[in-house]
């Protein structure tokens, strides 16, 4: 009795683990059914349809230059962006090895130059439809491309010092001050006169071109220019962090301090037939009328900041900075014309 009750019990053992076993085999095929079922193709059309654009949500606009009916953005994500059709449509090239963009400037006879942060400038010049660099063999930080009227090239730097080239992107000659600050924009109103603005309040200015430069009174309170525009060899205007603007109508001899409608930092200043314009934080793009600054009609209502900044001949403003942000406003004698703003919402 005993040994069959025994052996009844090792039987049941044995389908017990039997059941539990083939449970277990059906449970791990449901398993791996299910994770077939859910596992869908990877779709990769929006990351094709991103790369496609030629403005993306990713893109920080940094400089913009206008010339030849030909608009051209930078950006630091390591695009330039052109427009044939002021502002219209956009062309996009997507530069080698990505370089971070910081500043692009036109020149009169068309070309259009652009300055990254290792020091290379990118030419894009005549008929060419592809972007061209060379390097600046320096130690010292780049800050800031300016083409002067008699297409001579400026670049602004660390260590108070100017390169410039009447060979586009080549034999660069270096000036310098010696002094441990940068110099964080340049400007020529003519061929013979210029003006460079710097840490500490710092202004020099020229009048040969650039051969000599004479060091002149500082702009108060060590003022940090992060912008600087003049319109002629007496009236300018530099701008900066704390939304002050300050201005100057004796070359640079001295300066007074203009109010703006918000203390949002100022990043980029412009002047033209049509005014003078103010570009910064939080959407900010004023123009100066009548004395004072004001908002300009049908600025952007963005949160974005707005860094590069230009005019489009003498109908419209073209303010472009963080997120895509793009936006072509008519100037006053043309303020009842439609804004345009383009802002990447994906």
């Amino acid at each position: 009795m005993m040994t069959s009750w025994l052996r009844s019990q090792r039987s049941f053992a044995a389908c017990s683990q039997g059941g539990s076993s083939r449970r277990h085999m059906i449970l791990v095929s449901l398993v791996f059914a299910m994770l077939a079922a859910c596992e869908a193709p990877l779709d990769l059309t929006a990351v094709e349809s991103e790369k496609n654009r030629a403005i993306t949500r990713f893109d920080m606009f940094q400089g913009a230059a206008y010339a030849a009916q030909r608009l051209v953005l930078v950006s630091s994500t390591g695009a330039a962006l052109l427009s044939t059709d002021n502002g219209k449509n956009w062309q996009r090239f997507e530069l080698p090895g990505r370089p971070s963009l910081i500043d692009v400037t036109s020149c009169s006879n068309g070309d259009f130059y652009a300055l990254d942060s290792e020091k290379r400038v990118w030419a894009f010049t005549g008929e060419s439809n592809t972007w061209i660099s060379a390097v600046i063999e320096t130690p010292e930080s780049v800050l800031s491309i300016h083409c002067a009227p008699n297409n001579r090239l400026w670049v602004s730097a660390s260590f108070s010092t100017l390169y410039w080239s009447d060979a586009g992107t080549n034999n660069w000659h270096e000036y310098s001050m010696g002094d441990d600050l940068q110099f964080t924009a340049v400007q020529f109103v003519d061929a013979q006169h210029g003006f460079a603005v710097g840490e500490f309040g710092t202004v020099i200015s020229s009048q040969d071109g650039g051969d000599s430069w004479e060091v002149l009174p500082p702009i108060p309170n060590e003022f940090y220019p992060m912008a600087m525009v003049f319109s002629d060899a007496e009236t300018g205007w530099v701008g900066g962090l704390n939304g002050a603007i300050w201005g100057t109508v004796d070359g640079a001899q001295s300066w007074q301090r203009q109010e703006t409608d918000s203390s949002s930092p100022v990043y980029g200043l412009y002047a033209s037939r049509s005014g003078v314009y103010a570009a910064g934080g939080g959407g900010k793009l004023v123009e100066f009328s009548a004395g004072k600054w004001g908002a300009m009609a049908g600025a952007p209502e963005v949160l974005a900041y707005l860094r590069a900044l230009t005019t489009v001949g003498d109908q419209a403003v073209l303010a472009a900075g963080a997120g895509g942000t793009i936006a072509l406003v008519p100037t006053s004698p043309y303020a009842n014309s439609q804004a345009s703003v383009k802002v990447d919402d994906n």
